[in-house]
């Protein structure tokens, strides 16, 4: 009997036991954490270099935006003569900065920037602060064909002074820009530079189909590289199929013709139930009035 009540009493202390951690647990899940703020860099060769913000905070573990925070963005320190700019958060938590032309000046003149993105108190959040370091730098996109291997060499140089030095073991993905999304141009996702500064990747997507003259649009970037950012380099090349008119295929009868150019299976099979549920109903009225008339005959006998 004390076996039995002693086992009773373990199993109910080790329900208690585990409710409650499990009780802890949720309420620390629930509850929000801090707001966080971070700042990220880009720059491409066909735009002017831009600061992107963003507020988030983690709640269920998973991290959520935080819309409405007002952010000021400082170049190397905080004075009303080194901001960038000022941007609120949407609603995906973001707030985008470019560089104002006004410091193209102090822009050129120096190869390594600190930005500073500062935050000041609002309602329930805090104030908050964020910095990046970044070292000027760039992409080089340029092409081979040897042997009739076609390969794009990608070349990442960063500047030290006036001058542009080869950057190596910088991470480089090297894409085909498409509507739905960026293909590697290769196997692999991407390419690491060597001594040189250079990488490069043999093209294997021979069988992309271009615009109207075949051309594609190659793309090189880095991805939140912690010397320099994001970087963006495109350039277009006549490496695709030329994208050819097909009318005839349009005004034929089609899936993707118009109303008049409907295939003929498919109007056989819509017809086809439609006539097939009158045609049910129809018998089905006849069959009620049948039934109705079969019962007045049986009240008048």
């Amino acid at each position: 009997m004390k076996q039995a009540i002693n086992k009773f009493r373990i199993v109910i202390l080790f329900f208690i036991l585990t409710t409650g951690i499990k009780t802890i647990s949720f309420a620390q899940d629930s509850t929000a954490s801090p707001v966080l703020l971070d700042i990220k860099y880009f720059v491409s060769d066909k735009q002017v270099p831009y600061l992107v913000v963003k507020t988030k905070t983690k709640k269920d573990r998973k991290f959520l935006p935080v819309e409405g925070v007002p952010v000021t963005v400082f170049l190397n320190e905080e004075s009303n003569a080194a901001m960038l700019g000022k941007a609120t958060t949407d609603e995906k938590g973001e707030g985008k900065i470019i560089i104002p032309a006004s410091f193209k000046l102090a822009w050129d003149s120096s190869s390594e920037f600190i930005f500073k993105a500062v935050s000041n108190a609002t309602g329930k959040i805090e104030a908050l602060s964020a910095e990046l370091s970044i070292k000027k730098a760039k992409l080089v996109l340029d092409t081979l064909n040897e042997d009739g291997i076609r390969s794009i060499r990608v070349t990442a140089l960063e500047k030290t002074g006036s001058e542009w030095k080869p950057a190596k073991d910088v991470e480089v993905k090297i894409m085909v820009k498409r509507l739905l999304g960026d293909l590697p141009v290769g196997d692999a996702e991407s390419y690491t530079t060597d001594s040189t500064g250079q990488v490069v990747a043999e093209f294997k997507r021979d069988s992309l189909p271009g615009d109207i003259k075949g051309n594609l649009m190659l793309l090189a970037k880095t991805e939140d590289n912690d010397l320099y950012g994001n970087l963006f380099i495109e350039k277009a090349f006549k490496w695709g199929k030329p994208l050819q008119d097909n009318n005839d295929a349009f005004n034929s009868r089609s899936l993707w013709g118009t109303q008049n150019k409907t295939p003929l299976w498919l109007l056989g099979i819509a017809y086809s139930i439609i006539i097939g549920v009158w045609g049910v109903i129809i018998f089905l009225v006849f069959q009620l009035l049948k039934i109705k008339k079969i019962g007045r005959e049986i009240l008048q006998q």
